[in-house]
């Protein structure tokens, strides 16, 4: 319910049930996690740093949980200076486990696979997908363009390599130490439709299934 009122921006009704919640309960980090992402999808900045600071209060001895809310709040004001965490993927291709870090070229077919995402991103430009410069929390360099620095995302490698190493993939697994951000969402949504391969990638937060049409088992709420 937390997740749903959230999504839908009615915060005040959230907090209530999270305050009704508590008179019986102790908090739940969970449910503080719903109503940050949903005031980062409102781009609420006052209301996700108010959350944020009382996950901190409530929530001091869990550091590695509160690594996605971290990232959350860094989404709202890339100009804050919060650090992310560097993104990692982790994906098994044939029986081999590989593990991807963001702009990762450590691969040895490392021209291959940024040779495949530029072919993947040129798909989804045609199909309609622009890519949101509001997830990226830093400043670009010279070399560096809105398309390359979200294509170059962990989970995007792992994809494009399990692509190159299988042309057609009909099932992808991939898991992430973040959460996944939302351009890479809507477009590993696109990836599946055109390239009709299920998708699946478990981030910090949920497991997110991407189907053949289009859709998300999250229904679009990350």
């Amino acid at each position: 319910m937390i997740d749903c009122l959230s999504r839908a921006s009615i915060f005040e009704e959230a907090q209530k049930l999270i305050d009704e919640f508590e008179r019986d309960h102790s908090p739940a980090l969970p449910m503080y996690r719903a109503l940050l992402s949903g005031a980062r999808n409102n781009r609420n900045i006052h209301l996700s740093q108010t959350i944020f600071d009382r996950i901190k209060k409530l929530f001091p001895e869990l550091t590695n949980s509160l690594t996605s809310a971290t990232v959350l709040l860094a989404n709202v004001y890339a100009s804050s200076g919060a650090k992310k965490k560097a993104g990692l993927s982790w994906t098994i291709v044939n029986g081999q486990l590989f593990q991807f870090r963001a702009h990762d070229r450590s691969h040895p077919r490392s021209s291959a696979i940024y040779a495949e995402l530029e072919k993947i991103s040129k798909e989804l430009i045609e199909h309609g997908h622009e890519y949101d410069s509001s997830w990226i929390t830093r400043l670009l360099d010279q070399d560096e363009t809105i398309e390359s620095v979200l294509c170059g995302h962990s989970e995007r490698l792992a994809i494009a390599w399990n692509f190159v190493v299988n042309p057609n993939a009909t099932r992808i697994q991939v898991t992430k130490n973040l959460r996944v951000c939302g351009d890479c969402h809507q477009a590993t949504k696109l990836i599946a439709a055109i390239r009709q391969c299920e998708i699946i990638v478990r981030d910090a937060n949920r497991i997110h299934h991407f189907y053949t049409n289009g859709q998300c088992s999250c229904n679009d709420y990350f």
